[in-house]
């Protein structure tokens, strides 16, 4: 074996497992880029809530997911599709003007926080907006 391979050999093997928070977010953010839709809690307004920290907006990638979480904790909010209209004319503005986090949920009630920036960029970067 030449010097270089038994280098890259100890590099490998000085290789930590990655930390379960990390694998999460990356897996995350890896179905982000193909979900396409996006679901919140809608009863006269979009649901929010707060941990500790922050005032959250959550969101899910299904309906599904969103529909259980109402069932439990917002039984009189229903899932509702997050048009791009509704994220850049609604969402958006009241967000970032309430100082609220945007936070993607699962159905085993981790939650990713991103910035609203963040969301824009994953979800909605692409996306043209229609006439009204």
């Amino acid at each position: 074996m030449t010097s270089q391979s038994l280098s890259n050999m100890k590099q490998i093997s000085q290789l930590q497992p990655i930390a379960k928070d990390l694998f999460f977010k990356i897996t995350v953010l890896k179905s982000m880029m193909y979900c396409g839709v996006l679901w919140g809690l809608y009863n006269e307004g979009w649901a929010i809530m707060s941990d500790q920290d922050d005032f959250i907006f959550p969101f899910w990638m299904n309906s599904a997911q969103a529909y259980k979480y109402a069932e439990v904790h917002w039984p009189s909010y229903t899932p509702r599709k997050i048009t791009p209209t509704d994220f850049q004319k609604s969402l958006l503005p009241t967000l970032t003007r309430l100082k609220v986090i945007p936070a993607l949920c699962n159905s085993s009630s981790q939650k990713f926080k991103l910035t609203t920036q963040q969301m824009r960029h994953f979800f909605f970067a692409d996306v043209q907006l229609q006439p009204a």
